[in-house]
């Protein structure tokens, strides 16, 4: 099995809920398939605890603690499977790691509903999955795809793969990654959601960008005027007293279509003004990222009281240092949007579901 460990499903559970001595996950095959759906729902309602609480990334301020209940979670991971059962999926590889909400009912959980078996990938370098299916469904964060690209073998002998992916903007790669597949290889479906929400709604990728359709227990709430996303759903955060809130309100920017669906327009700490114009840090990033070659690159909003609100752009590693500032101009000037100035740094650190950590540190700048 090279690398991978084989933890039984409920050594598997606590080593997920952080509730063993071992420390975190490590690379993991766990054989949910030999348990059976019953037993697994039965050991599964007995582990989980009856509160859990799990934390925001920390990429847009400090990591705040949000709880949830086990039912809550476990409620959750039945819907993912609706999601994705009619693709007959017979394995599951998972790069989602357990410490945040996504992963912790993905990688943990989702198995035990599907009766599949699982191989947990947390880190680069390892071998392929000691698991060898024709039918895959791959639970993503962003950098997943440049390992499926990278190496076909993989996902082994394959005939379809459904791609679950979460917490953070769709990158390049996953577009790459499907037209690598061929016509009708992958389905790829994007859950959107928060730490203080679980899922609030999903849709499934397709050439234009499609509206999001809110999971079946989710309502909005609020004013349909309102560019917020307000919702309400027994799958909310606890409030300290323990009680499901009624209503959250996201940072989330969105324009209601119907009852049902919506379509988003960007998160509020993404969303920068420029000359009155408002501007998607995700849509200047994306166009970036096809400009300069690089292992990696973000975009810093800044606010000063003389230049008002502009973007300072972090290359990692850029393939031609001497270009980065000539292409970024031309990339950007369709865009009306200029950059205060560009850093090359060796790497971004990110947290492990791939959302840049905050930058405060801005002292090593480019001329």
């Amino acid at each position: 099995m090279g690398s991978y460990q084989e933890l039984a499903p409920l050594e598997l559970l606590t080593r997920s809920l952080g509730a063993g001595p071992a420390g975190p996950l490590g690379p993991t095959v766990t054989r949910w398939d030999r348990l059976g759906r019953e037993a697994a729902e039965e050991l599964v309602v007995k582990a989980l605890p009856e509160v859990i609480e799990l934390c925001t990334s920390g990429s847009t301020g400090p990591a705040a603690p949000w709880r949830h209940s086990g039912r809550q979670l476990w409620t959750e991971a039945g819907m993912l499977a609706d999601l994705v059962r009619a693709d007959r999926p017979r394995a599951i590889l998972s790069f989602a790691p357990p410490t945040h909400l996504y992963g912790l009912i993905a990688t943990a959980l989702l198995p035990a509903v599907l009766g599949l078996p699982l191989c947990y990938w947390p880190r680069y370098g390892l071998p392929t999955p000691a698991i060898d299916e024709d039918r895959w469904l791959v639970v993503a964060i962003p950098w997943a795809f440049p390992v499926l690209l990278r190496d076909q073998s993989v996902l082994g002998r394959r005939e379809h793969v459904t791609v679950l992916h979460s917490t953070a903007t769709l990158p390049s790669t996953a577009g790459e990654f499907i037209a690598a597949s061929g016509p009708g290889g992958v389905r790829l479906i994007e859950l959107f959601g928060s730490t203080e929400t679980g899922a609030i709604a999903y849709r499934e990728q397709a050439a234009d960008p499609s509206p999001w359709t809110l999971m079946d227990d989710v309502r909005f709430t609020g004013d349909p005027a309102d560019a917020r996303l307000g919702v309400t759903s027994p799958r909310l955060a606890l409030t300290p007293e323990g009680r499901p809130m009624t209503k959250w309100t996201t940072d989330d920017y969105v324009q209601r279509l119907d009852d049902r669906s919506f379509h988003f327009h960007g998160r509020r700490h993404r969303l920068i003004k420029v000359n009155g114009r408002r501007i998607d840090l995700d849509l200047v990033e994306e166009r970036l990222r096809a400009a300069l070659p690089c292992a990696d690159l973000t975009c810093v909003p800044v606010t000063d009281r003389i230049r008002g609100e502009h973007v300072e752009l972090l290359v990692a590693a850029p393939r031609e240092p001497q270009l980065v500032h000539r292409r970024t101009a031309e990339t950007l000037r369709e865009l009306g949007v200029t950059v205060g100035r560009i850093t090359i740094v060796d790497a971004i650190d990110r947290s492990d579901t791939g959302k840049p950590r905050r930058i405060t540190d801005r002292r090593a700048v480019t001329p």
